[in-house]
């Protein structure tokens, strides 16, 4: 590796800022497959990237506004609306297949899966953002199964200072205002800092929220062979909680109300519905360069979490409050030769978690299997979790052309549990509190890719992938009664990839097919004596598809950006499901952007962009299904100078009424309705 200097390092970035005069940027520079900087179009796998420029006129507010641009990747916000669930080659879910990263490092243990991981990066001040999808590399472990979402937080210190206020507003009461300031102190020191705060009332009932943003990054190079980055990132979310619609008809009225559900009314008298998040990371990241083609990586990191909700899909209405502090190690040591490069390193965490699950007042519940919840707690324990992997991966250049990759991981992961309460069921007897126990569980992945590029900027790839997910600590020690016994295991998959990259001198086409395999997949079943639902080990689960991503510079002033996917999910044979297609897995979805930039209007970029989701079906046994939406969205940048810009949105142009998720469940549909028309506007001010 090469040696580096500070001045160094902010000159490659100036000139790299100013190379970029489209939203869509050419020769993009990938770091999340091996944590180093590698040209997108030379890696053997499947990695959409999306840079800071093309963010900025996406103008994110919701998670969605960040990645749903992408091939085969589809986030929808739930009704605590920064809450979010995820599809990327898998149904959309709420299980641990995703491995969501900021700034290169995990934002929640594998063992405390949330599934709104997202909501705790700092993702409406990204600098860019990237996904790499299927199973991860030998640098990834529980979780990364069907993708690894990474998303930057703030970039490397300006080489002067520069200061930036960005101020946006909106329909139903939404506002946002973000500070940011950027210098390089000396030839050694530099920072960069912000801080982001947004609002909104919500456009229905119940779905106002608050939400700050901070991060503060600082370079320091101690001498030309060690460079420090210290990072330092935090959010907190306050968010109401509404409901789905049982009666679709409500969203095709364009209802504003929370719900059309009774109790829901009923649940808002007796208890806070809502959401929240909060998020702290303090990260150190030393690279070290003393010997010649040899580098050594090591970041300590410290995190905490939190996340509070009241659990409306239960009829009692239980609060939760789960609360994890982590201290972790990230080490990679990396040599490169003539033929090729070796990485070896490992990671290491430990948890220490709190998980309160309490009935804040007395209720009797109606309908089938009513029963009596008595005020207090349901479950109390803390769980001490410990994870290491060791990890090798090499690139070896057969030829010049033709590259085979290899890697291989062994995880270890150990769960501590220890129960406050007394064993055995709750008043109700429904709740089950098992003993003080431990888990242990351990998996070795192994990963293969060869890469053959005849021409530059030109790559054929085979690719297969090993990975798994543990059980959540959820999952093992929150039991039902009657479910105390059911002993679950580690899923795991099996990812084979084939794909192509090209990159024109304006253009750009990558092509990519997958089959992927889950087996031992932990499934939600329903007992139909008790009539409640409970989880085990099913069998196996296919996922199969193709994604395309394309743009096409047509002349100096239009663009034009393809995102689309293919995608089959089935059970294989499954005990309940047989091989019936899985629930919210539509076969298509697609992405499609129109730019223009007029030569008439220097600095001026209007983006028309069209969003679709295909059918899908809403339950596993396929017996409902929903007819998916297609949206359409006006975006616009204009930079009048250095030192002014003002932008502006409309989202769901044409007011489409429709539902982001469609379930069935619990002997009900389940519609949760999409955002209607929004506007949106805001003024950034730089000196």
């Amino acid at each position: 590796m090469k040696k580096r200097t500070l001045g160094m390092a902010l000159s490659f970035i100036t000139v790299n800022l100013l190379a970029q005069t489209q939203v869509i940027t050419l020769d993009s520079v990938s770091v999340t497959a091996l944590r180093e900087e590698e040209k997108v179009v030379d890696q053997p796998l499947s990695i959409s990237q999306k840079s800071e420029k093309e963010i900025e006129l996406d103008q994110v507010i919701f998670q969605k506004d960040l990645l749903n641009s992408m091939a085969g990747v589809r986030v929808e916000q739930t009704g605590s609306i920064i809450g979010h669930k995820t599809s990327i080659r898998m149904p959309s879910t709420t299980g641990p297949y995703y491995l969501f990263l900021q700034d290169n490092i995990p934002v929640q243990s594998s063992g405390f899966f949330n599934h709104n991981g997202l909501a705790y990066t700092t993702f409406e001040t990204a600098t860019s953002t990237e996904v790499l999808k299927g199973a991860g590399t030998a640098l990834y472990g529980s979780d990364a199964v069907a993708a690894v979402v990474n998303v930057q937080s703030a970039k490397a210190p300006s080489q002067e200072y520069e200061g930036k206020v960005r101020l946006k507003g909106g329909s139903d009461g939404y506002a946002s205002g973000m500070v940011e300031s950027s210098d390089t102190i000396d030839e050694r020191h530099g920072y960069r800092a912000n801080v982001n705060y947004s609002r909104s009332d919500g456009w229905r009932a119940h779905t106002s929220y608050d939400r700050v943003e901070a991060n503060l990054r600082y370079d320091y190079f101690l001498d030309d062979n060690n460079a420090f980055k210290i990072n330092v990132s935090g959010t907190k979310t306050d968010a109401e909680q509404a409901d789905s619609f049982s009666d679709y008809t409500l969203i095709e009225e364009g209802s504003t109300d929370a719900s059309d559900d009774p109790n829901y009314d009923i649940a808002l008298q007796k208890t806070d519905v809502r959401r929240r998040f909060d998020y702290a990371r303090l990260s150190v990241e030393w690279s070290n360069y003393t010997f010649d083609n040899f580098e050594i990586t090591t970041t300590p990191y410290i995190r905490y979490n939190r996340n509070r909700y009241v659990a409306t899909w239960e009829n009692n209405l239980p609060s939760n409050d789960a609360a994890q502090t982590t201290v972790g190690l990230l080490q990679k040591s990396s040599y490169t030769s003539s033929w090729g490069r070796i990485i070896v390193g490992f990671d290491t965490e430990y948890t220490k978690a709190d998980q309160k699950y309490i009935q804040d007042f007395d209720v009797t519940t109606t309908g089938w299997g009513a029963t009596t919840y008595s005020k207090g707690a349901l479950y109390d324990y803390n769980v001490d979790y410990f994870a290491i992997a060791p990890y090798v991966h090499t690139d070896i250049a057969l030829m010049q052309e033709l590259i085979l990759g290899a890697g291989l991981r062994f995880d270890y992961n150990h769960y501590n549990y220890t129960n406050n309460m007394s064993v055995g069921a709750d008043s109700s007897n429904t709740y089950y509190r098992t003993a003080d126990r431990t888990d242990d569980f351990n998996h070795l992945s192994p990963k293969l890719s060869l890469s053959y590029h005849p021409l530059e900027k030109f790559t054929l790839y085979a690719r297969y992938a090993n990975g798994f997910r543990i059980p959540q600590a959820s999952r093992l020690y929150s039991q039902k009664v009657g479910y105390e016994d059911v002993v679950l295991d580690p899923e795991t998959s099996n990812t084979f990839e084939l794909g192509v990259k090209k990159e024109f001198d304006k253009s750009y086409v990558e092509l990519a097919g997958y089959y992927m395999t889950i087996e031992d997949t932990i499934t939600r079943y329903k007992n139909t004596t008790s009539n409640l639902y409970y989880y085990e080990n099913g069998e196996t689960s296919l996922h199969r598809g193709v994604e395309l991503t394309a743009y096409l510079q047509m002349t100096k002033n239009w663009g034009a950006k393809a995102a689309y996917s293919y995608a089959r999910h089935n059970y294989d044979n499954d005990t309940a499901y047989g091989d019936n297609e899985m629930a919210e897995a539509p076969q298509h979805t697609a992405n499609a952007r129109l730019i223009y930039t007029p030569s008439y209007l220097n600095g001026l970029t209007i983006m028309a962009e069209w969003q679709y989701v295909g059918s899908y079906w809403m339950d596993d046994d396929n017996t409902k299904e929903y007819n998916g939406y297609s949206i359409g969205h006006l975006k616009t940048d204009y930079r009048i100078n250095d030192d002014i810009s003002l932008f502006a949105k409309i989202t769901n142009i044409t007011d489409v009424r429709y539902a982001t998720a469609a379930t069935f469940r619990y002997g009900s549909d389940n519609y949760t309705p999409g955002d209607p028309r929004q506007y949106y506007a805001g003024l950034e001010y730089r000196w």
